[in-house]
């Protein structure tokens, strides 16, 4: 499967104690990627992986 999105960066302030200039990053993923990749709420964990160009997301397989 090859698929292309455009998709906006979600910047939301942090909480607690984190400094005033502190940002929370989010995107957000298809829901049909995240079937393909059989990624469910009770198997949730990924690898991020940013190569300097890229950022991969990959289901963990234990």
């Amino acid at each position: 499967m090859y698929e292309q999105r455009k998709a906006k960066v979600i910047f939301n302030k942090s909480g607690g104690n984190s400094s005033e200039n502190s940002y929370t990053n989010r995107v957000t993923i298809p829901t049909m990627w995240i079937k393909y990749l059989d990624i469910t709420k009770s198997d949730r964990e990924v690898l991020l992986t940013f190569d300097g160009n890229k950022i991969i997301i990959e289901k963990i397989e234990e």
